[in-house]
């Protein structure tokens, strides 16, 4: 019994104490490529989906996919409005609750 504390504890010592090693020139250089080269792979697949996505559209005559665009447009523009007006009730409620903790305080 001692014998498997003493081996836990030796294990528990070798775990706790992780050897950190500063990254070099190369290995930052090739972290940075990386980080660059799956941006770039993700901002492609996305631009796949989106051409994929609007392939039915494509086929359609050029009127229709006009008012596509901007039925399109006018719903990303009311999804923003929606989100900034979200965010600035949400900063009210804030203010109004930091003003009610210092009232109390």
């Amino acid at each position: 019994m001692a014998v498997t504390t003493n081996t836990q504890t030796e294990q528990i010592h070798t775990v706790e104490a992780p050897v950190t090693k500063t990254p070099t020139s190369d290995e930052q250089s090739l972290r940075d490529e990386l980080k660059e080269a799956s941006q770039q792979f993700f901002r492609t697949l996305f631009r796949v989906g989106v051409h994929l996505t609007l392939t039915p559209v494509s086929l359609l005559p050029q009127e229709p996919q006009e008012h596509f665009v901007s039925a399109a447009r006018e719903f990303i523009r009311g999804l923003t409005r929606l989100a900034h007006e979200l965010a600035d009730n949400v900063d009210k409620i804030v203010e109004e609750v930091e003003t009610n903790l210092k009232k109390d305080i």
